[in-house]
């Protein structure tokens, strides 16, 4: 699972408990490319929508995500559904579930063989289809957030793949990823205010990862931000949130853009990340579309 530098837009990408939270119709359009100089280099492309109902005691959710690393492709769509408990009029605390299906395909194609001819390079694509589910937990308010969820519950390796072809490539095994986020939204003046968030990332076969962020609010419209990712990268964003109002709905649209680049040696190979994203909120009714554009969850 790809997880983008301005993830906190977006967890429902990895927390079903996510969904509706916003108060809002929310929709969701990424690209992400990494290390665009090289050939093959992993690129993703996501959307997501989601919104309250149930009178904000339900929220659901579905997304939908490409993957591109060399010559594999992953496509996977999911569904959330979370129940949201309101502790009082300003806390609430929500438990999520999600239904995945991912197709995970390799084409051999797209490779250059050491023999010209040899079979195993000549028309192949191996296909995988794998289903999954996720839960997740999330409490937040106005001014704060804490989440806690795993996106993969079901583990699976060459012994209980599906495959359209007898061989089966380790670059299909699903492992077990839990992610853990938390925020706070600080008002300095009416004008300007700070946000730091962070996001822990633990998997079955890769390092633990933490993310730190921190983010520059200003007017409730411009956002300018970076943060430091412990594989020693560092990211930059910039993101501007523009209105709309007319007799028929109200909503804001937001487009924003981050750069990230390594610390290390092989800088200069790699190169920089870039990804952008749209955001667009769509409200039912002037009381939440009163609040703060950036208020937690953002």
């Amino acid at each position: 699972m790809c997880i983008r530098d301005r993830y906190h837009f977006n967890q429902l990408v990895f927390n079903p408990a996510y969904a509706g939270s916003k108060g809002a119709f929310e929709t969701n359009f990424f690209v992400h490319r990494h290390s665009v100089n090289i050939t093959g280099a992993p690129s993703t492309e996501s959307f997501s929508a989601h919104l309250p109902v149930a009178n904000d005691k339900v929220g659901l959710g579905i997304k939908f995500y490409h993957d591109k690393i060399g010559v594999t492709n992953s496509s996977s769509v999911g569904m959330d559904y979370a129940y949201r408990a309101h502790l009082n009029n300003k806390l609430v605390v929500a438990i999520g579930l999600e239904a995945s299906l991912t197709n995970y395909s390799i084409n051999y194609q797209e490779l250059d063989a050491f023999n010209d001819g040899d079979p195993a390079f000549d028309g192949k694509v191996d296909t995988y289809i794998k289903p999954n589910f996720g839960a997740g937990v999330y409490l937040h308010s106005d001014k704060f957030y804490l989440g806690f969820s795993s996106p993969t519950l079901l583990t699976s390796n060459d012994e209980s793949a599906t495959a359209s072809d007898s061989t089966y490539d380790d670059a299909f095994d699903q492992t077990s990823n839990i992610f853990a986020t938390a925020g706070v939204l600080i008002k300095i003046t009416d004008n300007f205010s700070v946000k730091p968030d962070a996001l822990f990332k633990m998997s079955s076969n890769i390092p633990s990862q933490l993310d730190i962020n921190l983010n520059l609010i200003f007017y409730n419209s411009l956002m300018i931000g970076g943060g430091y990712r412990t594989n020693n990268s560092f990211n930059f964003v910039a993101q501007y949130m523009f209105s709309s109002d007319n007799i028929l709905q109200k909503h804001d649209a937001g487009l924003g853009y981050s750069y990230n680049t390594l610390t290390t040696y092989d800088v200069a190979f790699l190169r920089p990340t870039h990804e952008v994203f749209l955001i667009c909120l769509l409200y039912t009714s002037p009381s939440t579309r009163n609040r703060t554009r950036y208020r937690i969850p953002s």
